[in-house]
């Protein structure tokens, strides 16, 4: 992945840990600290829950977020932008204000906009527009439910260390609320299953180049 500063842009609290969480942190072990944007509070995971309001979710998915970066890197640092779940942006004038926040000569991170997910294909639109803003900047796509769709494009696979292997497990069980039946209330609610856990954990990362 070179030297470059890492950025990642993450649409909700725990895609930084299914895409790059090992990339973070072997990255980290090198001494290059992430940038980790987090553009939506994830709050419409469980909408039928009433132990569980959309502002208690994203309080939650918020302390997940944190405690998951400083596993994976304890000198990360974290942007919070709280966009509504759904409701992630993709104009140009976004990327005009986020562009200026990104490094010099970064390696920006972002979901692929081949997933399947409105707030991924928003955010890949976002990444975009700021790789045309700054030139310097060197835009890749991770894949999260691309992972799962046939016909993607060509991808490269990362492969982590051992140490980052331990580290993303524990920093996947920290988003408890999309892990774990933690809200109890929402039987439509979502909670990634075991199944799809253990394929982020297991197989190597994937990135597309822009």
């Amino acid at each position: 992945m070179g030297d470059r500063p890492i950025c990642v842009l993450a649409p909700h609290p725990d895609d930084e840990t299914l895409g790059c969480g090992a990339i973070i942190h072997d990255a980290a072990k090198r001494g290059i600290s992430a940038h980790i944007v987090c553009v939506t509070d994830g709050s419409a995971s469980h909408p039928a829950s009433v132990a569980w309001p959309p502002e208690r979710i994203a309080m939650q998915r918020r302390r997940e977020l944190l405690s998951a970066c400083r596993l994976l890197d304890p000198g990360a640092r974290v942007d919070w932008l709280g966009y509504g779940d759904c409701k992630a942006p993709r104009d140009p004038e976004t990327a005009a204000e986020l562009a200026p926040l990104i490094a010099p000569n970064a390696l920006l991170l972002c979901t692929w906009d081949g997933d399947p997910h409105v707030d991924h294909q928003s955010c890949a639109m976002l990444a975009r527009h700021i790789a045309r803003l700054r030139d310097d900047i060197q835009l890749l796509f991770y894949p999260i439910w691309g992972r799962f769709t046939d016909g993607h494009a060509q991808v490269s696979r990362i492969h982590a260390s051992p140490g980052a292997k331990e580290i993303k497990r524990q920093a996947l069980s920290c988003h408890a609320s999309q892990m774990t039946p933690l809200i109890a209330d929402d039987p439509t609610g979502f909670v990634m299953s075991q199944e799809h856990q253990q394929h982020f954990l297991a197989h190597p990362e994937m990135i597309i180049a822009a």
